[in-house]
C-alpha cells in the first residue's frame, strides 16, 4: 500500500507522517529529502551555482536556502529551473525507499496534485486546517502573515486538494482528534485490502 499525502503550509502534515509511523507504517518526508541533497549533493550544489552564481550560497559555501527561496519566489522561471534540477532527484529518493518496504508507506508531497503525482499511488490523503491556523502555525515558523499568504496563494487551493483526495483529515483540532482520523483511515485501508 501506497498513500501519497498533502495539504497546504502550515496544516500540519509532519504531524500526520507521525501518527501514521505510530500505527507502523513507513514515512517518507520529501522536504526532509530535499534539505538533505541542498545540504550534501554535489551535483545539486554545481547545479544551483549554474542557475544562480554563488549569491545562493553563504561565506562558508554551503547552499543557503533562504537566499534560494527569495531568489524564486515571484520567479516562475527560475522556480522551474529550481524544481527541474531537485524534483528527479527527490522522486528517486522516496520511490527507492517505497520500494524498498515490506509495509505499507505514506509519502508526504507538498505538491502532489499541482505535480500531477497522485497517479502513483494506491490511494491520497489530504491534510487540511484553517487559514487562521496556518497563518498561527507559520508564524511560528517565522513567516508574518502577508509572506504566508502569498506563499499559500501560490499553492493550489486547499478545497480543490480535499476534492482530489482519497480521504480528508481536518487538523484544526486536538492531536487526539487528529490521531483518531487516522486510526479511522488505516482501519478502511486495511478493510479494503483483505
Amino acid at each position: 500500500m501506497r498513500l501519497g499525502l498533502t495539504g497546504g503550509m502550515g496544516c500540519g502534515k509532519s504531524f500526520i507522517l507521525s501518527c501514521f509511523a505510530a500505527h507502523g507504517w513507513k514515512t517518507v518526508e520529501t522536504d526532509a529529502i530535499t534539505r538533505e541533497l541542498l545540504s550534501r549533493d554535489a551535483e545539486v550544489a554545481a547545479g544551483l551555482r549554474k542557475l544562480f552564481g554563488v549569491a545562493v550560497f553563504d561565506a562558508e559555501g554551503k547552499v543557503d536556502r533562504a537566499a534560494i527561496a527569495k531568489r524564486v519566489f515571484g520567479d516562475v522561471d527560475a522556480l522551474r529551473s529550481l524544481e527541474s534540477l531537485i524534483h528527479p532527484k527527490v522522486r528517486a529518493a522516496w520511490q527507492d525507499t517505497a520500494e524498498g518496504e515490506n509495509r505499507p508507506v505514506i509519502v508526504e508531497i507538498p505538491l502532489l496534485f499541482e505535480k500531477n503525482l497522485e497517479k502513483l499511488f494506491n490511494l491520497n490523503v489530504c491534510v487540511t486546517a484553517s487559514q487562521t491556523t496556518q497563518i498561527e502555525r507559520l508564524a511560528v515558523r517565522g513567516f508574518g502573515k502577508s509572506e504566508a499568504l502569498a506563499r499559500m496563494a501560490r499553492q493550489l487551493p486547499l478545497r480543490e486538494k480535499e476534492q482530489r483526495a482519497d480521504y480528508v483529515i481536518s487538523n484544526d483540532g486536538s492531536a487526539a482528534f487528529a490521531q483518531a482520523q487516522v486510526a479511522e483511515i488505516i482501519g478502511k485501508i486495511m478493510r479494503c485490502r483483505v
